[in-house]
């Protein structure tokens, strides 16, 4: 009965740390891409780089579709995992579960992301020259996803599933 618990909270884990940052990242990625749009139908040559710009607030999604995937394997609730049995049944499952809330909590960080790229995508449409700055602003949100994931990956390899 432990092990079907354990196995619960840890599908939990791995459904949040995948399924949250997705939907903020379609979300943040959503509000650059209507800025995008807007700049490529006004002179379809800032066209790509303003796709640099929507590409950035989807990454918390990659990261949360690894994390996801990191604990479904090292956890063994895949067929090949790594590591068949859990190390402490009892506590394993709910530590997973929050190892990987900031995998989770940095998927909110897609959407103020989106808001900085068409902001960036914006100014760039009217001065190509801050095209650098722009994205220099919209880097600095992804800091903090980054932050995020690898507090996920430090915390899963401490309570042993990595």
């Amino acid at each position: 009965m432990k092990l079907a618990v354990e196995g619960i909270w840890i599908a939990l884990a791995a459904g949040l740390a995948i399924g949250i940052p997705g939907v903020m990242a379609g979300m943040g990625v959503g509000i650059a891409g209507v800025a995008a749009a807007a700049v490529a139908s006004e002179d379809p040559k800032k066209a790509y780089k303003a796709f640099v710009f929507q590409l950035l607030p989807g990454t918390q999604g990659i990261y949360g579709f690894v994390a996801g995937f990191l604990v479904i394997i090292g956890a063994g609730l895949a067929p090949s995992s790594v590591i068949p049995e859990m190390a402490k049944p009892g506590i394993v499952g709910l530590a997973v579960l929050a190892a990987t809330v900031p995998v989770i909590l940095q998927g909110f960080t897609s959407y103020p992301q989106g808001l900085v790229a068409s902001a960036g995508i914006s100014a760039f449409a009217k001065r190509p020259e801050v095209f650098s700055v722009g994205l220099m602003y919209t880097v600095a949100v992804e800091l903090y996803a980054i932050l995020g994931f690898l507090a996920t990956i430090l915390m899963l390899t401490f309570i042993g599933v990595l």
